[in-house]
């Protein structure tokens, strides 16, 4: 019996779906995942294996075991001299506030626990953060070092990058880190005034299809800047039309740091410039003696891929939530929660806690977005508050415990943030800063909707087919 030319290109389809699912599956079990992102992706793989394929070929072999073994000769090399350097700052206060084993945790992660001494400066204005960054920039005398996921070649864009072009133009040292994927919009031609001043652009991580580096996850999500060594610019705002509100309603969040903890974000910027260009930036230049400008604790904590040992946001994050006392408020653009989190979250609303959360009504990622709401029933059912915005998209990742703790950065509320991007975050334990902030995000949820648990029931089912389906594939988020 001869088979027809369709029989065999079928029989030949078959076998090649056979075998795509029979080598990715057992690859994906060795790189031994957590057991949710494992199954999503053999579900993935068995169910559409070419497309599969390539999204695993995409978004999951990162190849990291590479990139980790160069991240951990970098801080091995550059962990030496910051350790010198801080050992030379004043003996740090204790925090009074918080409790002891949160700051026992603290500590682990980097021997120093939160440092005293920090002032701050809170900006809820695009707008109004712009303005002092480039007043800062242009006050610069020795060093400006920029790291962020997004930059844009727009109106924004464009006047802090001639704001930089000025500052290379009078001798200072300009560095920017921009994320290879985040900015991939933005060409060369863009930044290459600021090249031709003097100043110095590396792209982090390249994505290359010609050397295999072709992975996107993994990418440098943070916002910071670093000015003279003695203040620094950090929170969820990228650069431009956008974060500064201009485009579109925007609400975001960033801050700007004086004291002793803008040398922990100075090592962050440090270890990613090394990674990304070979440069040692530790010497004294780029971290002076530390001066004291105010009352606030803060610790600056950094986590992403390379960091094995711990997930220090995350964790961090996670213990603060179960220590709560009376309340725990929360604003993330991204909400697609782990089974920690979310047993944290729930578990604490269970005691009596007031847990809170501000999310966006719409999203520029509707996937996440579905997916963030199929964990609302959960949530409502223990007692935990949920607020959407609908005029406005919120993109500040906040979070305020009991007064006293708060926390602005690049880390949202979900597992790309916690285990797949290099993420910075800013802990203060203070509470003027906290109730600042606590006061911001009781307004902002006063024009919001608040989410009730009747409402969610009596949602079509439809609208629970499309969440349950985004939910499936939220490890992978």
């Amino acid at each position: 019996m001869t088979i027809s030319t369709p029989g065999w290109l079928n029989l030949s389809w078959i076998l090649l779906d056979l075998a795509i699912v029979a080598i990715l599956i057992p690859t994906i079990l060795l790189q031994r995942r957590e057991s949710g992102a494992t199954l999503a992706w053999i579900l993935v793989i068995v169910f559409i294996p070419f497309l599969g394929l390539l999204a695993f070929w995409l978004l999951g072999t990162t190849r990291l075991h590479l990139r980790r073994r160069k991240r951990r000769r970098i801080e091995t090399r550059l962990a030496p001299e910051i350790q010198r350097l801080q050992a030379q700052a004043e003996h740090q206060s204790e925090p009074e506030l918080a409790p002891q084993s949160l700051i026992q945790l603290a500590r682990q992660f980097d021997g120093n626990g939160p440092l005293a001494g920090n002032r701050i400066e809170i900006f809820r204005s695009g707008q109004l953060l712009f303005d002092n960054l480039q007043q800062a920039i242009d006050k610069a005398t020795q060093h400006i070092h920029l790291d962020y996921y997004i930059w844009q070649a727009d109106s924004t864009g464009q006047r802090i990058l001639d704001a930089l072009m000025r500052a290379a133009d009078r001798g200072v040292e300009v560095r920017l880190l921009i994320d290879d994927v985040g900015s991939r919009a933005v060409k060369h031609a863009f930044f290459q005034p600021l090249q031709q001043a003097g100043g110095c652009i590396k792209r982090f991580l390249p994505v290359n299809p010609l050397n295999r580096q072709l992975a996107l996850n993994n990418r440098n999500h943070r916002k910071l800047v670093i000015i003279d060594g003695d203040q620094a610019f950090i929170g969820g705002m990228n650069i431009g039309d956008q974060y500064a509100a201009i485009s579109e309603p925007w609400i975001d969040l960033h801050a700007r740091v004086e004291g002793p903890v803008v040398h922990s974000i100075q090592e962050t910027f440090c270890q990613d410039w090394f990674h990304a260009s070979a440069e040692d930036l530790v010497r004294r230049d780029y971290f002076p003696q530390p001066t004291h400008y105010g009352p606030v604790h803060a610790q600056l904590l950094s986590s992403g891929p390379a960091d094995e040992r711990w997930k220090s946001i995350h964790l961090f994050i996670f213990t603060a939530i179960t220590l709560a006392e009376q309340k725990v408020f929360i604003e993330t653009p991204y909400f697609v929660p782990d089974q920690p989190i979310l047993l944290a979250l729930r578990t604490a609303a269970l005691r009596g806690i007031d847990v809170r959360l501000l999310l966006p009504s719409q999203s520029d990622h509707p996937l996440v977005l579905h997916a963030g709401r199929s964990f609302q029933d959960q949530l409502l059912e223990a007692g935990v508050k949920i607020f959407e915005l609908k005029n406005s998209m919120t993109h500040a990742k906040t979070i305020t415990i009991d007064g006293y703790l708060s926390t602005i950065g690049s880390a949202n509320l979900d597992q790309r943030s916690f285990r797949l991007n290099f993420e910075s975050n800013l802990f203060f334990l203070d509470q003027t800063i906290t109730s600042q902030m606590e006061q911001d995000f009781v307004k902002l949820c006063t024009e919001a909707d608040q989410i009730k648990l009747e409402y969610r029931k009596s949602l079509p089912r439809s609208r629970r087919m499309i969440e349950s389906a985004c939910r499936l594939l939220s490890p992978l988020l």
